[in-house]
């Protein structure tokens, strides 16, 4: 069985309830390589080879070094033994969907970990936020876009069908991390001639909730327009 573990479900950003409900210790206890957020949905973080860094809505990115740190959305994975590799090779988001229709994945569980340099890459950081806190779309509405060019370093995201919109999101969500440790973003669009690629393949998505947060539990979801909030944010 291989599998994705996500605590959280991006819903609960796109509502608005951005209290840190687990610690990356436990997060990191369920994976090497994964992306998410912190409390009060303070940054981007990216998780590589077992360490976390977070961006900043400075630009600035930090490893997470006390991992008492609390995390409201995010997925963490092992390896998997299902997996498609490819080396050297183009990739932008457009290649990346259509590599994915080409092997037939488009059903699974997927993430993706491609290692190269960019020639162009737009990334996008959430500013930390306090209570009462405002929803996502206002929060998009004012996050600052960083562009990079000729940059180096490693593409962490997840995939998962329109089908589990609402709890994780539909298609790819993917963050950048640089080999330097000082770029760091959620991925707006990138541009490459080569990366070496590997698309690990997931039967399983271990779904772990926030069950002792009160926002948590008494919060009713809004279907109305969810779809497209967390395409908005995405893109």
């Amino acid at each position: 069985m291989n599998k994705i573990f996500q605590h959280g479900t991006l819903e609960l950003i796109m509502a608005g309830l951005y209290d840190g409900t687990l610690s990356f210790s436990e997060l990191l206890e369920n994976g090497d390589d994964g992306i998410g957020t912190t409390h009060g949905l303070d940054g981007e973080v990216t998780i590589l080879d077992g360490h976390a860094y977070q961006t900043k809505s400075s630009g600035e990115t930090v490893e997470i070094t006390d991992l008492s740190t609390t995390t409201p959305f995010a997925s963490a994975h092992k390896a998997s033994t299902n997996n498609v590799k490819v080396d050297d090779t183009p990739l932008t988001f457009e290649l990346l969907e259509k590599l994915v229709k080409e092997q037939k994945l488009n059903n699974t569980f997927l993430s993706i970990k491609a290692h190269g340099t960019l020639k162009n890459l737009q990334v996008r950081v959430a500013p930390k936020q306090e209570k009462p806190y405002p929803d996502f779309g206002t929060v998009a509405a004012n996050q600052p876009v960083f562009n990079y060019e000729n940059v180096t370093g490693t593409l962490v995201g997840d995939f998962g069908n329109d089908l589990y919109t609402g709890v994780m999101a539909g298609g790819w969500h993917i963050h950048f991390i640089s080999d330097d440790r000082t770029v760091g973003g959620h991925v707006l669009s990138f541009d490459t001639d080569s990366v070496d690629l590997k698309i690990d393949i997931f039967d399983t998505l271990n779904l772990h909730l926030p069950t002792n947060n009160t926002d948590f539990t008494k919060h009713n979801v809004d279907f109305a327009g969810l779809h497209a909030a967390i395409s908005q944010a995405e893109k």
